[in-house]
């Protein structure tokens, strides 16, 4: 068991690939080199396949170590990240999701 850090966002409209080239190439290894994260993934909006209005095209799930939630949280606010301008901070939505029970593989 374990939590699930999660953070929805957009791109400053028309800096996409700025926005996508930031995170991935600088932000992702930033956050990945603080101790208590196991993973990090990056998804964009489907918007063939999505319903209803959908207020953020990207989202990224970080696995925290169930070891030490409270502490990963601390050290994901404190890492004093350098933020890009072209991501949207209006429209950020950070989420910590608890884990309910063992995760089910094939």
């Amino acid at each position: 068991m374990g939590a699930l850090y999660v953070v929805r966002s957009n791109a400053v409209e028309g800096r996409e690939a700025e926005f996508n080239e930031w995170y991935t190439n600088v932000h992702l290894p930033e956050v990945m080199a603080l101790e208590g994260l196991r993973s990090a993934e990056r998804f964009e909006l489907d918007d063939e396949h999505s319903a209803g209005e959908q207020p953020h095209r990207y989202l990224a799930i970080y696995e925290i170590d169930a070891e030490d939630i409270p502490g990963t949280l601390e050290n994901l606010k404190n890492a004093g990240f350098s933020l890009s301008d072209a991501i949207d901070l209006a429209s950020l939505q950070v989420s910590v999701f608890s884990s309910l029970g063992d995760r089910l593989e094939e």
